[in-house]
């Protein structure tokens, strides 16, 4: 049986680098002893029982600066300490990933929204949400982020920037260069808000809606699709009555676009 491995033999057995073991040797991780005539590190049996605990710690991502107290000065109460920290740590780090990969979905959602729905009409129940504006100037813009953005600015996830666009200008302008601007959210995370502040968005009324998704610059040049919206609710034979939401989706920094899920309000047949 063989009793002593060169660093060479111990990478390969253990599928790691030859660098990897210098490294834990200088962090003070366990030891190995150099020959006289030609230098070679050699590792000891117990060298080789202690480097597969190292490695068993690391595949957990323990810590290199925790693991040498692990296998040098710590008894098994203290190593199972060690350990419950850094299973609190691999719970957070899931719960984040978990609520980054909703974040993900509802994107991945918003942007197969754009896809499908851009440029088609349909008539659809006015959407559950609330809202809440303010006016339309780049500095409400930036009154939304401060009020709503938290130290993990896990709430800016959860704001649906909003338009509002008057009826008048609707019919007037198709454009978005006059809009207002505000947010909405589900009723979910709305109960969350202080009483106060909940009161302060608005239920959409039940009324029946033009449905589509479009692309802005929030130029005061037409938007296409309203032109086209507005004609095809004439051959619908529907009229507007009320304002036009938009709910953004999506942007594309390329078009210079920002594209919205939008509800024209009609009047009731």
């Amino acid at each position: 049986m063989k009793y002593t491995w060169t660093i060479g033999e111990m990478a390969k057995l253990f599928d790691v680098s030859t660098d990897t073991l210098r490294y834990y040797e200088k962090a003070g991780l366990f030891s190995s002893v150099r020959h006289g005539d030609n230098g070679y590190r050699y590792y000891s049996y117990d060298d080789l029982v202690r480097l597969m605990d190292i490695l068993l710690f690391r595949s957990m991502e323990v810590a290199v600066k925790d693991i040498r107290p692990m296998v040098t000065t710590m008894d098994l109460g203290d190593i199972k300490q060690l350990l419950l920290q850094n299973d609190r740590l691999v719970a957070e780090r899931i719960e984040a990933l978990v609520r980054q990969r909703a974040l993900l979905a509802q994107m991945i959602a918003q942007y197969e929204l754009c896809e499908q729905q851009f440029g088609k009409f349909s008539l659809v129940p006015a959407p559950a949400f609330k809202c809440k504006f303010w006016g339309g100037q780049e500095e409400d813009l930036l009154q939304i982020i401060r009020q709503y953005k938290k130290p993990d600015r896990s709430w800016l996830h959860h704001v649906r920037y909003t338009l509002l666009l008057p009826q008048d200008q609707l019919l007037s302008r198709q454009s978005f260069d006059s809009a207002q601007i505000g947010i909405s959210f589900e009723e979910e995370i709305l109960s969350k808000l202080e009483i106060a502040e909940q009161q302060q968005f608005a239920a959409l009324p039940a009324r029946e809606c033009l449905y589509t998704v479009l692309g802005t610059d929030y130029s005061g040049r037409e938007t296409a699709i309203l032109v086209k919206a507005l004609a095809w609710l004439q051959e619908q034979g529907r009229q507007v009555e009320g304002p036009l939401l938009g709910r953004y989706l999506a942007s594309v920094h390329k078009d210079s676009l920002d594209y919205y899920e939008i509800w024209i309000f009609l009047h009731s047949t």
